[in-house]
């Protein structure tokens, strides 16, 4: 795991905006996602709006390693299959109502994102799926038993991978989650203060907060909902906002304007996924035509036209969903070369017939130039005689298609350029692009989602981590030979920042945990 990078670049602001002297900071974002206030319910986007109020169960160091010095947890042990785990909770934890946090919360809140309600992404029904029991031994001990062995449960349980956070029984006892909207409760280092939805929501920090380390340096946090970049752009340079989300092509503007660039590092890769290459029918289950279509592509200068030094890099050699960051890292694999006259003979070789290749593209709040990047790729796809085209797409369109495994009535190869969440674990997303949907995957872009089902069952049972590493990284060589998924950039989340912040230690590997609490106000 590589140490968090908070880079500064730039010069400080002479005078970009007029200075607040209420101890407030406020932050303008894209995307509030869903705007709920029912965390069991959340898509990762929406994390930055009512994550400042909640401790997640386990916590994490600025590096993205898990760590026992943030989170509710201070320790948690498996048995040596890794099918029971003992979670012991740290003493001294106060709900912002002032009432203690005891085992019990914990109990309630894995039984909530287990329930029925809960669509957290894949984690949610991974837990459901898995879950045979969880009980109080103690006042802050809790027992919890797996149907099957599952390794992965403390990166699901922390706030990189799974952004499982503790939820106050007492409290949704007394108000329900229906009164919960209005009247939210957490332990974390902002209190919940008031909203406007579609607009914004406030915090004040908990001074009372029990990591004093992490207790929050400004008064006040309001988070703004800003979709338009130019509109938070101006907010930045009048004053109104300290903090903004910017996309790469903003880079260079906001360093010329003298605004600090803070990238938080590692948050998020993205690929080339090959939808329903499971079928022996398609075009995307052969080797030959998926390894024509990673060597078809100039990659270096794609990167070179679309992320500049602080968005981002190429990825490395190791095959998806691997990284630098991640267990069974591999640095001596090399990423796939350009060579496009080879990419020919594979096509011809592979059978390819002149159907279309589709690019499903979705622009996210994390990939706001995946678009371009699309067409970038269909360009160079084009030059060695394949037929292409841009579909732009919604997300839910897009996942509906998948989830009936259909791309109907739209005949010929259907493809995406993506963005993934970097988790370290590798299971997490292993689980979701590769396996199989009876198994919990989510994408169906693998080719053989069998084979991925029994080597997720396999690895979920190594308890020792370094047993474990060495098994992902012969997995690793194995995919990087079947060019299953063509890797494009590693990203940065990028933030411009007025001459208010002083400094910031978010989380790395992240981009929907901003923590907040760490920003430091200049002196």
């Amino acid at each position: 795991m590589s140490a968090l990078l908070l880079a500064v670049v730039g010069c400080a602001a002479e005078e970009p905006g007029a200075k607040k002297s209420d101890g407030s900071v406020t932050v303008a974002l894209a995307s509030f996602s869903k705007e709920k206030l029912y965390p069991p319910a959340f898509d990762p986007g929406g994390l930055v709006y009512f994550g400042p109020m909640f401790d997640f169960v386990i916590g994490a160091a600025p590096d993205g390693s898990l760590s026992n010095e943030t989170g509710a947890l201070e320790a948690w042990e498996p048995n040596d299959d890794a099918s029971e785990w003992t979670f012991t909770l740290r003493s001294g934890m106060k709900w912002h109502d002032g009432e203690d946090v005891t085992a019990d919360d914990l109990v309630f809140t894995i039984n909530e994102f287990a329930s029925p309600d809960a669509t957290c992404g894949g984690v949610c029904g991974a837990l459901a799926a898995n879950l045979a029991s969880v009980e109080a031994v103690d006042e802050h001990t809790v027992k919890m038993t797996l149907k099957a062995p599952d390794v992965n449960i403390p990166a699901q349980f922390g706030p990189i991978e799974g952004s499982i956070m503790l939820l106050p029984q007492h409290h949704v006892e007394k108000v329900g989650w229906d009164g919960f909207e209005s009247d939210p409760l957490g332990s974390g280092p902002w209190k919940f203060v008031s909203r406007e939805l579609g607009q914004s929501i406030s915090y004040e920090a908990n001074d009372d907060y029990w990591n004093e380390g992490h207790q929050p340096k400004f008064k006040k946090l309001d988070v703004v909902l800003a979709p338009d970049q130019n509109t938070r752009v101006a907010m930045l340079k009048s004053g109104e906002a300290d903090l903004i989300a910017i996309s790469p092509d903003q880079v260079p503007v906001s360093q010329s304007d003298g605004f600090d660039i803070l990238t938080v590092e590692n948050t998020v890769f993205s690929e080339i996924l090959f939808f329903k290459s499971s079928d022996p029918e398609e075009l995307t289950h052969k080797l030959e035509f998926r390894k024509a279509l990673a060597l078809a592509i100039d990659m270096d200068e794609v990167i070179e036209a679309f992320y500049p030094e602080e968005a981002g890099k190429r990825t490395s050699g190791d095959a998806v969903p691997f990284s630098e960051t991640t267990l069974g890292h591999d640095p001596d694999l090399e990423p796939y070369p350009y060579d496009p006259e080879e990419a020919k003979a594979l096509l011809k070789e592979a059978g390819y017939d002149g159907s279309t290749i589709k690019i499903w593209t979705v622009t996210f709040p994390d990939g706001p130039e995946q678009k371009d990047v699309n067409e970038a790729i269909a360009g160079f796809w084009s030059k060695v005689g394949l037929k292409v085209e841009i579909v732009q797409s919604e997300f839910a369109t897009l996942k509906e298609q998948i989830d009936k495994d259909g791309f109907d009535p739209a005949p010929g190869v259907a493809v995406t350029g993506f963005p993934t969440s970097n988790r370290p674990s590798v299971l997490t997303n292993m689980q979701s692009l590769m396996m199989s949907p009876d198994a919990g995957g989510s994408y169906r872009t693998y080719w053989d989602p069998k084979t991925a089902d029994t080597l997720h069952a396999e690895l979920a049972k190594i308890v020792d981590d370094a047993t474990r590493d060495e098994r992902l990284r012969e997995i690793n060589r194995e995919l990087y030979e079947q060019y299953w998924s063509i890797p494009i950039a590693m990203k940065n989340t990028l933030y411009a920042a007025g001459d208010r912040i002083d400094g910031w230690e978010p989380i790395s590997g992240i981009s929907k945990v901003l923590s907040y609490e760490t920003l430091r106000p200049t002196e």
